[in-house]
């Protein structure tokens, strides 16, 4: 059996959210940005739901919350390597990486491990990544301009799929990792909610429901008689209607395909992940499909 974190999707919304965001607040922040000037881009935006989280320095934003834009508490860890620390309302940079992990586990939050190719490959390390427990997933692209000018990457595609291959059930993450207006918008998550509500956001996180994306959203991925269906599309509305459509098991790219949709025979695998990519570059990436037990 195949477990796939888009099943039975009902009662809820899908939101974007930035989870990797710095503006100017005063001493101490990285952003260029005054915070006013950056929430209302996001809200203009139609995100659902943001965060502030500048370098071991927590930013209350709470106040800045609407019916519209959700502001979420977070720091980013920045003892070497980073990590997000989503749903945490102090920094945590004095603690080890484990137990800063561990720490934001049990304050409620959900770590991720930023940009793994930042500056060189392996910035984060790939045996500091499998040796790390209890984090919910990696910056699988985070597309600031800071980072794609740096010497790594601001894809994290490799890291993924060796985690994966590893067994370990790690989810995939965009981010804009905004550092001033022109970063904004460039990547992002979209989760399904059924809560507005920093609740809703993390049960969407702990399920795999959702997706990692620079302009692309999803249509439908559904498990039929192993068969593997999905659906993406642009998420402002136009006339383009088909992409490539890329599987990636265990083994590597098992399958790829141009249409408005792709299906995929699911066999031995012990997993499978979508991506899509758009006419113009946009990209899509689907949480992995996986055999019961294949990751955990």
């Amino acid at each position: 059996m195949f477990i796939n974190p888009y099943e039975n999707l009902s009662g809820g919304r899908w939101i974007k959210a930035g989870f990797h965001t710095h503006a100017g607040t005063g001493p101490g922040t990285c952003g260029k940005t005054p915070i006013a000037d950056v929430v209302a881009a996001y809200r203009a935006l139609g995100y659902g739901a943001l965060c502030i989280s500048n370098h071991d320095l927590f930013t209350d934003t709470s106040a800045l919350t609407d019916e519209k834009l959700l502001m979420v508490p977070g720091v980013e860890y920045s003892a070497d390597p980073h990590i997000l620390t989503i749903g945490v309302e102090r920094s945590l940079h004095a603690l080890p990486h484990q137990e800063a992990v561990l720490e934001t586990n049990r304050l409620g939050g959900f770590p991720i491990l930023c940009h793994p190719n930042w500056i060189r490959r392996e910035y984060w390390t790939l045996e500091q990544m499998e040796t790390l427990r209890g984090y919910a997933g990696i910056e699988v692209a985070n597309m600031s301009v800071c980072t794609s000018n740096d010497a790594g990457s601001d894809m994290a595609l490799d890291a993924w799929d060796y985690l994966l291959r590893q067994g370990r059930l790690v989810y995939g993450f965009a981010c804009d990792d905004v550092h001033s207006l022109m970063d904004v918008d460039r990547g992002f998550t979209i989760l399904y909610v059924t809560e507005n509500n920093f609740a809703g956001i993390k049960n969407a996180v702990a399920k795999g429901a959702f997706v990692a994306s620079t302009g692309l959203g999803l249509e439908f991925l559904t498990v039929e008689k192993n068969t593997l269906k999905v659906g993406a599309k642009y998420l402002n509305e136009n006339y383009v209607r088909d992409f490539n459509y890329r599987f990636i098991t265990e083994k590597g790219l098992a399958k790829t395909t141009f249409g408005e949709t792709a299906n995929y025979a699911l066999g031995n695998e012990k997993y499978v992940r979508v991506e899509a990519v758009g006419e113009n570059g946009a990209l899509l990436f689907a949480q992995p499909v996986f055999r019961d037990g294949a990751l955990i």
